[in-house]
């Protein structure tokens, strides 16, 4: 009996203690509703964002929408005018946001943020309120920029970096195929540099090293390049309904076999080889089918030089003798160093100014970087695809801002795609300190007026720097080395059909470097 009267003791109080504990809970619930409801009433009939809200780490709290856009546009705003500086070694250049038309979705943002607690049902309302006064929420503000111009700097900077990896490359040379040997050197990693430059703007770094490595060049794949060059004898055709032209085109191929010519590069430690090839004409030329096809001049471009540095006058006649005449069928690229071929002295090139590493230097072949830009702009006139164009690290005298297009055999090239629907020529002419560039072909059914047009970003000014010199009369001075001022700009090609802008196409986002001005003192 006693025992049953303890036990029943015992259950009495288990049922005290669990209703309790229910009691408790069920008050706690309650409270939290009524508490999430009382939050939920206030925010209903408020106009601010929600407590403990964030746009970019900047407090927007209690704020209106309009408030908070006063109070963080002005710090957005400040992060894009903050240049960058990219480095590696001894190179550097910078990068302002707005060259890649880098910009803040700041309206996205803010009603992101005023949606908070606002945009769910109750329930879900009811939590993020309540949670709003202990947790902290960061909204980022979407991004956007311009992938084109992105990629068109960080190629500009790829081929910029001291010390570039070297890959074989071949050209043509009469009746042989002329084979140098690739060079270990620095590759800039494209991608991620692309990825550091937007972080470093959005995180508003000041400065970003370049994700650069030491890579050995490819080796030569004699079989692969005999591929890319042989061919077979092509005859020229025409035909009127539809109008169609085809360019005659000599057959190609070596005039030993693969192993032969691996055996030519497997035994010798030299830096060029030369592969012996074999032509075979075709029996019908373009000569065969009249100058017609090549009637119309499409466009024309004329540039002046010194003819009397006869160095470099010379220089420009080789190259301008190696591209006249060239024709190119529909689709068929053109590579300016392919063409032109090595400069050496062996080829006849001779010693002139050139640009080096940011500064005026000897170098063989120097000045024919006047043609390629020549022939650049000639090619922008006939609508013509570019494939790979550089411009120089500091402006050229013959030509604007944003239109010139340097060349350095085995690193940088020029080269471009005949986009027509017909076969085009180029003829070249140099003369009495003028060069004349011109594509020949056939007018197309829509032909395009083209303009190019050229953005200046910024302009930088040169130093003038003073050198003692006895070379001229005491308490006198000379001007050595006129400078130049250094330009960020953006080239655009636009193009119009009966009189309207039907297109406007980024071209190129360039920087050039300032040239000091060195100034000769004898005091």
């Amino acid at each position: 009996m006693d025992k049953r009267r303890s036990r029943n003791r015992m259950n009495r109080k288990r049922e005290k203690k669990f209703n309790w504990t229910t009691v408790v809970k069920i008050t706690l619930i309650l409270g939290v509703i009524l508490l999430a409801t009382f939050f939920s009433l206030l925010n209903i009939g408020s106009s601010n964002i929600l407590n403990n809200v964030y746009i970019n780490g900047i407090a927007v709290s209690s704020l209106s929408t309009e408030e908070a856009r006063n109070k963080i546009q002005p710090l957005l705003d400040e992060k894009l005018n903050k240049e960058i500086t990219i480095k590696f070694e001894d190179y550097e250049t910078t990068i302002l946001p707005e060259e890649i038309d880098f910009s803040y979705d700041l309206s996205s943002a803010l009603e992101q943020a005023y949606g908070i607690g606002r945009t769910g049902n109750i329930i879900t309302n009811n939590l993020k309120i309540l949670a709003s006064l202990f947790t902290k929420t960061n909204i980022e503000a979407p991004i956007t920029y311009s992938t084109d111009k992105l990629d068109n700097i960080v190629e500009n900077i790829s081929v910029e970096i001291p010390n570039l990896v070297t890959e074989p490359s071949y050209y043509i040379r009469d009746n042989e195929l002329i084979i140098t040997k690739g060079t270990e050197g620095n590759q800039l990693d494209k991608t991620l540099t692309k990825d550091l430059i937007i972080s470093a703007i959005n995180e508003e770094k000041s400065s970003i090293e370049l994700p650069v490595s030491s890579v050995q060049p490819e080796n030569i794949d004699i079989a692969k390049i005999h591929d890319e060059i042989y061919s077979e004898p092509q005859n020229a055709s025409v035909t009127k309904d539809p109008y169609s032209v085809s360019v005659d085109k000599k057959g190609v191929d070596f005039a030993i076999s693969i192993d032969e010519a691996n055996q030519i590069i497997n035994s010798s430690d030299s830096n060029e080889f030369s592969i012996p090839l074999v032509y075979t004409d075709a029996e019908i030329t373009v000569a065969d089918l009249g100058e017609d096809i090549f009637g119309t001049r499409l466009a024309s471009s004329t540039t002046k030089y010194d003819s009397t540095n006869t160095n470099r006058a010379i220089n420009l006649e080789i190259a301008i003798n190696k591209i006249n005449g060239i024709v190119l069928a529909p689709g068929e690229i053109f590579s300016f160093n392919q063409v032109v071929g090595e400069r050496t002295a062996k080829s006849g090139f001779k010693e002139a100014v050139i640009y080096s590493d940011g500064e005026l230097d000897y170098g063989l072949g120097g000045g024919i970087c006047q043609i390629s830009s020549n022939l650049y702009n000639t090619v922008l006139e006939a609508n013509l695809e570019i494939v790979e164009r550089k411009n120089h690290s500091m402006t050229v005298n013959y030509l604007p801002v944003g239109r010139d297009a340097t060349v350095s055999y085995g690193s940088v090239d020029f080269k471009f795609k005949n986009s027509r629907s017909y076969p085009i020529k180029i003829g070249a002419t140099i003369n009495s300190g003028v060069i004349t560039i011109s594509i020949y072909g056939v007018k197309e059914e829509n032909e395009y007026t083209v303009e190019i047009v050229t953005d200046i970003i910024q302009k930088d000014d040169f130093q003038v720097v003073y050198e003692n010199s006895t070379s001229i009369p005491k308490g006198t001075e000379s001007i050595k080395q006129t400078g130049k001022y250094g330009y960020k700009s953006s080239t655009y090609r636009v193009l119009y059909l009966n009189g309207k802008v039907v297109s406007k196409t980024l071209l190129s986002t360039d920087t050039y470097k300032p040239l000091d001005q060195i100034v000769l003192v004898n005091k």
